[in-house]
């Protein structure tokens, strides 16, 4: 199994995940509206796995779900947990756990979120094993959510941010590009941690190799990566024609090309 440890001290010591999502509002917006779209009006049993500080997990809970939270830094559940007084809502548990193998029942969740380990984990094996584990746990019939991130994620953020002008970003750029293994060596915080950056190809190939069926994918962000996103949400206007535009062409191949991030939505047969 994966040695995670880079990825778990990155989460461990660096700024709350509640700051990143505040920043990243088009990211949070575009992702709850697509889960939205899968969710049932009647009360269902979802685990939001790698669930950070409970950003999706309270929102669901907040909707009348039963929700359980389960990460694998101990300060995300630390702070999921403070975060009840935060978001007025109460999760059915809140624990740690590690979505290659948790504790869960067979058959026990209408819906699982997977919403970082299979950008977090290199080897291909450990990302088929939280399929698998997702699998496992879910309803025959049940809806998976996974999140994803671009290949060329890095490479974009870096010219839009100027990271590009550092010649140590470039080479990770590079290894992005040929390998899909973000390695952040020397550990700049402003460069992410260790992760695996997918094509579309190799997304639909590992979900081949597990029990999902109706399966689509969708850019999260779209073009929007390339905005200045707090321009948007300071005018209401601005905002509808930015998400009608992403929503029309959230399937289209260019322009899942250009997304940071990904989501695949699909069943379990």
């Amino acid at each position: 199994m994966e040695n995670n440890k880079p990825v778990l001290e990155f989460y461990e010591n660096n700024e709350n995940e509640d700051n990143r999502i505040n920043r990243s509002r088009l990211e949070f917006v575009r992702t709850k509206e697509l889960i939205c779209r899968v969710l049932p009006e009647n009360k269902i049993r979802i685990i939001d796995l790698c669930g950070a500080t409970g950003h999706y997990a309270y929102w669901l809970a907040k909707k009348g779900h039963e929700v359980h939270l389960r990460d694998l830094s101990p300060r995300h559940i630390t702070e999921a947990k403070a975060n009840e007084k935060n978001y007025n809502a109460k999760l059915a548990s809140i624990a740690l756990g590690d979505a290659r193998s948790t504790e869960c029942e067979d058959n026990s969740f209408d819906m699982v979120l997977l919403m970082g380990a299979l950008y977090h984990l290199q080897v291909k094996e450990d990302r088929l094993q939280c399929l698998k584990e997702v699998n496992r746990i879910l309803k025959p019939g049940g809806t998976a959510v996974f999140a994803y991130i671009n290949r060329y994620a890095s490479m974009l953020d870096g010219f839009l941010r100027g990271f590009i002008d550092d010649p140590a970003f470039r080479k990770i750029v590079d290894n992005d590009i040929a390998t899909g293994r973000h390695v952040n060596a020397d550990n700049n915080p402003n460069y992410f941690t260790n992760a695996f950056f997918h094509t579309t190809d190799e997304i639909h190939g590992e979900l081949l190799q597990t029990n999902f069926c109706n399966t689509m994918l969708f850019a999260v962000e779209g073009f929007g990566v390339f905005l200045n996103h707090e321009e948007y949400f300071k005018d209401e206007e601005k905002l509808r024609t930015l998400l009608h535009y992403i929503r029309i062409t959230e399937q289209n191949m260019e322009m899942i090309g250009l997304s940071d991030h990904l989501l695949v939505i699909c069943k379990k047969t």
